[in-house]
């Protein structure tokens, strides 16, 4: 049975299809487009098991070949069939492709080509140089077909020189097949300083070498260098990939000693630094125009260093902001869970009751409530309760009628009436005094409210999120909270945990800070010193994220414009809270700062430490109990006491 595993997995439809589009793919190398599509024909791909992924590849590559054998109506009819099928398998890049060679294909029957022909805006940055080819060529050929006679040729050539410069044999065989089947290419054509070139350098960053050889055409065709190299560094020296003015042997020398030359970088590929060595024109006119490259070679680097930055961020630090609301993100787990039950529970009437300590984000995940349900359209009214005296919160909440009591000169409707149609957010609903308690408990069983001074109650459509920075069982049983109505706000209760249990926030929330800070501050690009930054993951923050928020402002308007923030801008109390923790001492608090910059296996030691002697001493030197509430066995337990040495509670 497992002797014939390898020939069942040969045998799938799958790898039927992946081993011909291989096949493919090699007579196409080697000139034979014709076998190439053959040979893709040839496959079934109507097998049940066949995953839709191979299908299209397959579809994608023999879409290829036929555009490259300038077969276009097969081409548009294999295209058009096969796109429904990328968009159901939402396979952007494929799709792309497909959409792109449609383009070529209807160019090629003489068919009229509009803009709207080469589908969706691109993020051509994310792209392979494949796909930046196709897009190069395919826009050339539209341009051509609508007489811009010029601006096509560049385009087609710039995607000859992409293909020419990958590893990829199908791609060079493009774009030697488009060298000789364009009628329309002339090979003296080079790319034009315009915004098209701007543009395409941009795109290309993320490729160096790719983006070397396409600056160093627009160097030669702008005419700005005596003489120039384009250089990969390796490590037994230069490797030279194109010359101007210089033989190889020169152009490595210059490579070598660019001692009174421009050195532009270009970024690394392949572990090689890829560079240009220029040396320049002594025309003034032609050396501002090489500025203004080296400009713009420096800038397409620094785009793509912060497109891969903010990569890499969202990769360690995934933050979901909620619609609508900036100033909220959701990176632990504890909170995108919260996020994804509060959402589901919006569609739904029933009352949310709120609860977390002060500056969590109440307020936040109620207007995140308030939005993503059916009342969206309608207003949201936050309401503190604590922020009105108590003999007067009835006629706040309520309303009143003219002439009702005394100062009473004109109508107020409440702002239970405000908020009629859409959410009313308690906070502080624990201030409630227990003598309104029973008509808001009653408004939130009959949306009736009674007013002061009217003859009839009044009917009310408003959906009710309340909110407590305390422990509401303890308000009922402090007496505090009625506990019907207790009962009847927490029909579902989301409790928000503070900044100190999900500090893997805390990185997220300083990085979207600062950049707000410093665009309201004009203080330019602000960055964080890692010391800085290790000061705020320590830190207890008992305001939580109001006051992140606050500290982060603070440093901000206390720093330099473009500076790098170093733990001199923290407040006092950050600035002390940082201690380093001796291994023999037990901790004396339930929460243990272990200094970064030490090695792991000591960090992870003192730190079991810690939690064993700790757990001993709340257990009262009870092992099993101790080990419980480690969560680890008593075998486990045992074991590290005795390679600690601790023979009994500390």
């Amino acid at each position: 049975m497992l002797a014939n595993a390898p020939r069942l997995l040969l045998d799938s439809p799958n790898y039927q299809v992946a081993i011909a589009e291989t096949r493919a793919q090699a007579a196409f190398c080697r000139g034979d487009i014709q076998g190439a599509i053959e040979i893709l024909a040839a496959v079934r791909t109507d097998t049940p098991p066949l995953s839709r992924w191979y299908d299209l590849s397959a579809r994608v590559t023999r879409a290829q070949f036929l555009i490259c054998q300038e077969r276009w109506s097969e081409a548009r009819a294999l295209i058009e069939d096969t796109i429904p099928l990328a968009e159901a398998a939402r396979a952007n890049p494929a799709l792309t492709s497909l959409i792109l060679f449609r383009a070529e294909a209807l160019v090629g029957t003489g068919a009229k080509v509009s803009a709207r022909d080469l589908g969706p805006d691109l993020e051509l940055a994310e792209c392979s140089p494949e796909l930046l080819a196709t897009v190069s060529v395919a826009f050339g050929k539209v341009l051509i077909a609508n007489q811009s006679l010029n601006r096509g040729a560049a385009r087609i050539a710039r995607g000859v020189r992409i293909l020419e410069s990958t590893f990829s044999h199908p791609a060079q065989e493009r774009a030697r097949l488009l060298l000789q089947h364009s009628s329309a290419l002339s090979t003296t054509v080079g790319p034009k300083s315009d915004l098209d070139t701007a543009v395409a350098l941009l795109d290309l960053a993320g490729h160096p070498h790719v983006l070397g050889r396409e600056a160093f055409a627009v160097l030669r065709a702008a005419g700005c260098a005596d003489a120039a190299a384009l250089v990969a560094a390796t490590p037994t020296g230069p490797r030279v990939i194109d010359t101007l003015g210089w033989d190889e042997r020169e152009a490595a020398a210059a490579a070598e000693h660019p001692e009174g030359l421009d050195v532009m970088p270009l970024g690394r590929h392949r572990d090689e630094a890829w560079q240009i060595v220029v040396r320049p024109t002594d025309d003034i006119d032609r050396y501002c125009t090489l500025m203004a490259i080296r400009k713009l070679l420096a800038t397409a680097l620094a785009l793509d260093q912060y497109r891969r930055d903010e990569k890499q961020r969202a990769a360690l630090w995934p933050a979901e902001a909620l619609d609508g609301e900036p100033d909220s993100l959701w990176v632990s787990e504890q909170m995108a869970e919260t996020l994804s039950i509060a959402r589901r529970i919006a569609a739904t009437p029933l009352s949310v009751l709120v609860t977390g300590e002060t500056g969590t984000g109440k307020e936040v995940l109620a207007r995140a409530i308030h939005r993503a349900s059916d009342r969206a359209d309608h207003p949201f009214l936050p309401f503190n309760c604590a922020a009105v005296p108590r003999d007067m919160l009835e006629s706040q909440l309520f309303g009143y009628r003219k002439g009702s009591f005394t100062g009473a000169d004109t109508s107020f409707p409440g702002v239970i009436r405000a908020a009629a149609g859409g959410t009313l957010f308690l906070d502080e609903i624990a201030e409630v005094g227990l003598d309104v308690q029973p008509k808001l408990l009653r408004f939130l069983e009959t949306h009736e409210i009674h007013p002061l001074g009217e003859p009839h109650p009044v009917t009310v459509d408003v959906r009710v999120v309340a909110a407590t920075n305390a422990n509401p069982e303890q308000l009922v049983a402090d007496g505090r909270l009625r506990e019907d109505l207790f009962y009847r706000l927490n029909v579902i209760r989301l409790t928000l945990p503070p900044l100190r249990e999900r500090r893997e926030e805390i990185p997220a929330l300083v990085q979207h800070y600062l950049r707000r800070y410093s665009d309201e501050q004009r203080k330019g690009r602000l960055t964080l010193s890692d010391e800085t930054l290790e000061y705020l993951l320590l830190y207890a923050w008992p305001g939580n994220v109001r006051q992140l928020a606050n500290e982060v402002r603070r440093m901000t308007a206390l720093s330099e414009p473009d500076a790098t923030l170093t733990p001199a801008v923290l407040s006092p109390e950050i600035q002390a809270s940082r201690r380093t923790i001796a291994a023999s001492a037990p901790a004396a608090e339930p929460e243990v700062r272990v200094p970064l910059d030490q090695p792991m296996p000591k960090a992870v030691e003192l730190l079991e430490q810690m939690m064993v002697r700790r757990a001993l001493d709340r257990a009262n030197g009870r092992v099993e109990e101790a080990s419980r509430l480690l969560g680890i066995s008593r075998k486990g337990l045992f074991l590290k006491r005795r390679r600690w040495g601790l023979r009994q509670a500390s």
